[in-house]
């Protein structure tokens, strides 16, 4: 199911990765190897080399590989159909530079009902949730087409936080749209108390 993933975190820090100095590639490179190195024990095939596909073996395009990552440190470029394994690579590392961060489901159409809802509630337009993602974020890995990428300034993410809640204290605000934005505003407000700006970025 695709996913909607925000990050608490500065931006020069997301925008450090591309061309990441010794100290962060090394960190980076452990947490990569960490998360995508790890393999299933591999079961013994004895009709192996009739097979037409061997998963031992494989290129998948979802899983990254020592190529994706040797680019994005150096802010090399990515050939497209490996794009989707390096947006693996940079968000797990966004998750482990931020200070906080949430994963909901990505539904369209309950997104339009609780940014609907929360207009009700009183929340001005700029301070949308949509608006959170309104900025590139200025990589030079491109988002994929159709993909929600972006982020929002620490001053805004601070004022949004504020907007948000008061529009949670209406009596009458549906409980998916309470559901869906508590643990974003959780997010929003670790950022606001530490200085940090908001990333989104949307996956599958």
């Amino acid at each position: 199911m695709p996913r909607l993933l925000v990050f608490a975190v500065r931006i020069d820090d997301v925008r450090d990765i591309f061309g990441a100095e010794a100290a962060l590639a090394e960190r980076l490179r452990s947490v990569a190897a960490a998360s995508f190195s790890a393999q299933q024990p591999t079961r013994r095939r004895w009709f192996k080399p009739m097979l037409r596909r061997d998963p031992d073996t494989e290129v998948r395009t979802d899983r990254p590989l020592r190529g994706e990552v040797d680019a994005l440190l150096s802010g090399g470029f990515i050939e497209p159909d490996r794009q989707p394994a390096a947006w693996r690579v940079f968000t797990l590392w966004l998750e482990d530079l931020s200070t906080a961060s949430v994963e909901v489901a990505w539904d369209p159409e309950l997104f339009d009902r609780v940014e609907w809802d929360l207009a009700r509630a009183g929340l001005n337009s700029d301070y949308s949730l949509r608006r959170l993602a309104d900025r590139q974020l200025g990589t030079p890995l491109r988002p994929l087409p159709g993909q929600v990428v972006g982020y929002a300034k620490a001053v805004h993410v601070a004022e949004t936080a504020d907007a948000v809640r008061a529009a949670l204290a209406v009596p009458d605000l549906p409980g998916e749209t309470a559901d869906f934005v508590v643990p974003i505003l959780e997010v929003l407000d670790v950022a606001a108390g530490h200085g940090l700006e908001i990333v989104v970025v949307g996956a599958d």
